[in-house]
C-alpha cells in the first residue's frame, strides 16, 4: 500500500472546489487573461473632454488624495452632464471626482476652511446630491471639480437614513477633535478618515511596514465583533450573542464605509456567522476566505486591481497557509506568544512581497517585527478611545483627563513607528 506524503494530504485537503475556484479566477485575473470591468461603467454621448457639469450623488467617502493633498477623490454616480456647447443629456455610470479640500472640509472642526453655520457650508459625505462644475482629470473618467453645488437629499429612506449616517460621521469628528492628535489618530482607526492624522506618523506607518494598521480591515472589525460578543454571552444566549456580533459587524462597516478590506472582512464573518446560525461545522479558513473572494469579485469587481483588496487577501492567505509550519520552525527560538504573533507576520509579508514590490518597488522586512510590537498597543488603545468615548458622553467634565491619558499613549505609538521607519528597506526594481 503507497502511503500519501502528509504535506500531499493538505494540500488535498485545502484544494476544495471552493478554494480551487477561487484560485482559478486568481490566477485569469492577475495574468490578464481575464479583464474585470466595472459593474457600472460611464457613458456619456459626450467625450469627456468635452463634459463641464456633472450632476449625481456621492457613494463614496471622500478621502484625501496622495498626491495632492489639497484634495478630496471620490466615487460619483453621474445623472446628467452638461458640455462646454451648454448641451445637456442624461448619463449613467461611475466616475472619479477630486474636489478641493476647502469645499470638503467646510464643516469639518478646527480646518482653515470651516465656514460658519450662517456661511452653510456643504456635507459631502456618501449619499450627498451634487451638482459639479469640472473639466478633465489624468485618467479616464476622472475629474476635477472646481465649485460645487448642493441639491440636498432626496427624500427616500435610503437617502435619509445616509443623511444621517452622514451627520453621524460629522458629529463623530467634533467629538474627536477635543482631543487633538490622539483623536485624530482614532478616528483614523475607527472611521478611515485620516484628515487629522499627523503626517509624520502616515509616513512612519507606511515605511515601518505598519500601513495595514491605518487601512480598516479585519482586525478593527474583529474588535467590535468581539467585543459584542463577550457582552452578548454574558447578557443572554449564544444565539442572542451571535446575533449581537452580527449587528456591531454591520454598525461598523455602514458606519466607516465599504473599503476593499473592511468589505472583505465582513463577507467572511457573514460566512462564519451563516454557519452558526445553520449548525453547520465551522468551515476552513481557506474554505471561508475563497467564498469571500469569489463573492467579493461579483460584488465589487472594480476592486480586484486595488492595493487593499490584494494586500488583504494576500496576507489573509498567507497566515492560513503558512503561518502554522514558520511557527514550528521558530518556536524553540521564541515565546510562544511571540512565536504566534511573529510567525503571523512574516507569514502575511511574505504572501504580499510581489504586490508590495509590484506597487511600491520596495520591501520593509522591519515590519515584521514592527507589527508584533505596534498592533497590540494599536489595540490596547482603541480599546481605551472606545471607553474613552462612553464616558465622556455619560460625563462630559471627564474629557480632559481623558484626552491626556490618550495622548500618552498615542506618543508611545508614534515614537515606536518613527523608530521602526528609520530601518532600511530593500529596494526592488519590479520591472
Amino acid at each position: 500500500m503507497v502511503k500519501v506524503p502528509a504535506w500531499l494530504k493538505r494540500i488535498r485537503f485545502h484544494l476544495n472546489p471552493f478554494v480551487a475556484a477561487a484560485l482559478i479566477c486568481g490566477l485569469a485575473v492577475y495574468s490578464g487573461k481575464v479583464s474585470v470591468q466595472n459593474r457600472r461603467p460611464f457613458q456619456s454621448l459626450f467625450p469627456e473632454k468635452d463634459i463641464r457639469l456633472l450632476t449625481g450623488t456621492v457613494v463614496s467617502n471622500p478621502c484625501r488624495t496622495n498626491a495632492d493633498k489639497s484634495s478630496y477623490r471620490m466615487d460619483f454616480r453621474v445623472e446628467s452632464l452638461a458640455t462646454k456647447n451648454d448641451s445637456r443629456a442624461s448619463a449613467s455610470g461611475l466616475v472619479s471626482v477630486c474636489i478641493p479640500a476647502a469645499i470638503v472640509e467646510s464643516l469639518y472642526p478646527g480646518k482653515l476652511y470651516t465656514s460658519s453655520r450662517s456661511q452653510g457650508g456643504i456635507l459631502i459625505d456618501a449619499g450627498s446630491r451634487l451638482s459639479l462644475s469640472v473639466r478633465p482629470g489624468f485618467r479616464p473618467r476622472e475629474f476635477m471639480a472646481d465649485s460645487v453645488k448642493d441639491l440636498g437629499w432626496r427624500n427616500d429612506f435610503f437617502s435619509r437614513f445616509s443623511h444621517f449616517r452622514a451627520l453621524c460621521r460629522l458629529q463623530f469628528k467634533r467629538l474627536l477633535f477635543a482631543w487633538g492628535r490622539a483623536g485624530g489618530f482614532l478616528l483614523a482607526l475607527l472611521s478611515g478618515s485620516r484628515e487629522y492624522t499627523e503626517t509624520l506618523v502616515s509616513e512612519s506607518f507606511k515605511n515601518a511596514g505598519l500601513s495595514h494598521i491605518l487601512a480598516l480591515s479585519g482586525m478593527h472589525l474583529s474588535l467590535f465583533s468581539g467585543l459584542a460578543l463577550f457582552l452578548g454571552k454574558k447578557a443572554a444566549t449564544r444565539t442572542i450573542a451571535d446575533g449581537l456580533q452580527l449587528a456591531a459587524i454591520l454598525f461598523f462597516v455602514w458606519f466607516a464605509g465599504l473599503s476593499p478590506s473592511l468589505f472583505r472582512a465582513m463577507l467572511c464573518a457573514l460566512i462564519l456567522f451563516a454557519s452558526s446560525i445553520l449548525r453547520m461545522n465551522r468551515p476552513a479558513g481557506v474554505t471561508v476566505l475563497s467564498v469571500s473572494f469569489l463573492l467579493h469579485l461579483v460584488i465589487f469587481p472594480d476592486h480586484v486591481q486595488t492595493a487593499a483588496f490584494m494586500l488583504s487577501y494576500g496576507a489573509l492567505a498567507g497566515i492560513l497557509l503558512v503561518s502554522s509550519r514558520v511557527k514550528r520552525l521558530i518556536s524553540r527560538r521564541f515565546l510562544p506568544r511571540l512565536t504566534s504573533a511573529l510567525s503571523d507576520s512574516a507569514s502575511a509579508q511574505a504572501f504580499t512581497a510581489p504586490v508590495t514590490i509590484r506597487l511600491f518597488g520596495k520591501l520593509m522586512p522591519v515590519g515584521i517585527v514592527a507589527s508584533v510590537i505596534v498592533s497590540p498597543l494599536v489595540v490596547y488603545f482603541l480599546y481605551a478611545g472606545l471607553i474613552g468615548i462612553l464616558l465622556c458622553l455619560a460625563l462630559p467634565f471627564l474629557s480632559p483627563a481623558i484626552g491626556a491619558i490618550l495622548n500618552a499613549f498615542y506618543e508611545l505609538i508614534k515614537t515606536l513607528a518613527v523608530f521602526f521607519a528609520h530601518a532600511k528597506g530593500v529596494t526592488i526594481d519590479p520591472s
